[in-house]
């Protein structure tokens, strides 16, 4: 959703068709949300599974695309700007759909606490600024190296030596290992910091964006990428973790709440397996594969063939940070006028799910334009 959706010269399409299937997946699973807490046994399973993979997904292609520009020109602030704003526009929005539509009492919401819709925007905000100590680090390196040269020009000095020949790569490799390690913790402090910036979803969802940072970096030694040619052991996983998922939900199921990237103090109180709930979660560690997987078997299944919605989902692809931003009082409305005030029956749930994907595909068409794009794009 951090790329910019103007620049068309040097987009890859498989990744635009693919955000836009996540665009649409994200949309969607607003809509169901407020049937996963009621009798409706197809909708929460559907639910579920697409939480499994696809913010995991969208914060590692967030990486990956981030890490060229960041590379070129580093962390430009007018940028960071223009997140910040973006992200209290969408808090103050969301707060009027909240009073209009959840009897919310308060005029000016808390912009330092978060764990709905806008947490995105947060924690891209903070992913970026965490990358200032080795940003330091190689401009301080490239000034010794000037220094250096200079010198070996005037022989006065022996050839150059990096402090550290990859200082990148070390930097986000501490960096997932640290958020990895952090995020399996269950620890009393963590409910005294509840969603304090979003830190929960900061520490859950890191390893993914460093993970696409990364493996950018590492494409740019010329290998081939997973996008271009398909990596047959990577689907085959992917598929049998889809498959176990649908067949074995009963069993999966009281494990599903790590998908929302919560503390681990909120995971303890689900129905888990004892060897869960101490100072260590290692399912935390278990979920970063598991969530790339699946993530890639719909990679691979929705760009396998070219069919009459490819088209559609592509503009998605392009536009998928308006549609994410402006979505959510669609879905409040819906759920107010429509949920709220009709009896839908166990036998209706498939019919409704269908108007829930029609409703969501419908948003993502008109709310993703040229027009909506520069205004989530002010500087």
């Amino acid at each position: 959703m951090c790329t910019n959706g103007n620049s068309y010269n040097s987009r890859i399409e498989t990744l635009d068709i693919y955000k836009g299937l996540l665009i649409f997946l994200v949309v969607w699973g607003h809509f169901m949300m407020p049937l996963i807490d009621r009798e409706y046994p197809v909708a929460r399973r559907l639910f579920l599974l697409i939480y499994s993979f696809h913010m995991p997904a969208f914060i590692f292609l967030s990486g990956y695309f981030y890490y060229g520009s960041w590379k070129k020109r580093g962390i430009v602030f007018k940028s960071i700007c223009s997140w910040i704003v973006l992200y209290c526009v969408m808090k103050l929005m969301l707060n009027c759909s909240d009073i209009l539509f959840y009897g919310e009492k308060k005029l000016i919401p808390n912009f330092l606490h978060e764990s709905y819709a806008p947490w995105y925007i947060l924690v891209m905000i903070i992913f970026k600024l965490l990358l200032l100590p080795i940003e330091f680090i190689q401009k301080i390196n490239k000034k010794d190296t000037e220094t250096n040269n200079q010198n070996i020009m005037k022989g006065k000095a022996d050839m150059p030596k990096e402090l550290f020949s990859d200082g990148i790569s070390i930097y986000l490799m501490f960096l997932i290992v640290l958020s990895a390690c952090l995020s399996m913790l269950n620890m009393p402090w963590q409910e005294k910091v509840g969603d304090f910036l979003a830190l929960d979803r900061v520490v859950s969802f890191a390893p993914f964006f460093y993970m696409g940072m990364l493996y950018k970096k590492y494409l740019s030694s010329g290998r081939v990428s997973v996008f271009e040619k398909t990596n047959k052991p990577l689907f085959i996983t992917g598929a049998v973790f889809v498959g176990t998922f649908i067949i074995f939900f009963s069993i999966i199921g009281p494990y599903t709440r790590m998908f929302y990237g919560t503390w681990g103090y909120i995971l303890v109180y689900e129905n888990m397996a004892s060897i869960f709930k101490g100072v260590l979660n290692p399912l935390r560690v278990v979920f970063i594969p598991y969530a790339l997987c699946i993530a890639y078997f719909f990679f691979v299944l929705i760009n396998k063939k070219e069919f009459f919605l490819t088209p559609f989902l592509k503009k998605f692809g392009v536009y998928s940070l308006p549609i994410y931003v402006f979505h959510r009082p669609i879905r409040d409305a819906f759920s107010y006028y429509v949920l709220n005030k009709v009896s839908f029956g166990r036998f209706e749930e498939e019919i409704l799910i269908i108007i829930m994907a029609i409703l969501s595909f419908v948003c993502c068409y008109v709310l993703g334009n040229r027009f909506t794009d520069r205004v989530c794009r002010p500087f």
